[in-house]
């Protein structure tokens, strides 16, 4: 019933590295479609378009887009703030190195750790400690998206890997 190779989880990658690897592509792409979506606007300067308008009502659903909080490129504003556009672009990050690494027993206690970076900014933002910067929310950002995407595809390659260690496939 169980195979003693798959007992280690290096041999394990080995054994299903194609099926893991396609899943970490797929997501890969979904985060990099997602990330093309709100830079759209940027890339072929379509400001005042319809097209424009429809994704800003989209990704209105995930994001304040407060336009002081925006990146802008002229007069052209991504269609998330700051600190969204660093956690998409962490996801991004890690979506290209999770394809050449295993990411087995990431810890939930570094998915806390990296949101209080995150949850002091904008509080102390709140709070007029100091005035927004665009630069800390989308460094705080990048670390919270690239450590969820890692805890992400560490809970898949686990499912992954208990399915095949308890015999289910």
């Amino acid at each position: 019933m169980l195979l003693p190779e798959l007992n280690n989880p290096i041999n394990f990658f080995l054994e299903y590295r194609t099926r893991i690897i396609l899943v970490r592509l797929i997501l890969l792409s979904l985060v990099t479609f997602w990330i093309y979506g709100f830079l759209l606007p940027m890339i072929l300067f379509i400001d005042h378009s319809f097209l424009s308008f429809l994704l800003s009502r989209f990704y209105s659903n995930v994001c304040h887009q407060e336009t002081t909080k925006c990146i802008s490129i002229g007069s052209t504003s991504m269609l998330v703030c700051a600190r969204c556009a660093g956690i998409y672009s962490g996801a991004f990050i890690s979506g290209l190195f999770s394809l050449m690494m295993f990411t087995r027993n990431i810890s939930r206690k570094v998915l806390i750790l990296s949101i209080i970076p995150l949850g002091l900014d904008v509080f102390f933002t709140m709070i007029h400690l100091y005035s927004y910067s665009q630069a800390v929310a989308f460094s705080t950002g990048l670390v919270f998206g690239s450590i969820v995407y890692l805890v992400i595809i560490s809970e898949l390659d686990n499912l992954t890997f208990n399915k095949v260690h308890l015999g289910h496939e």
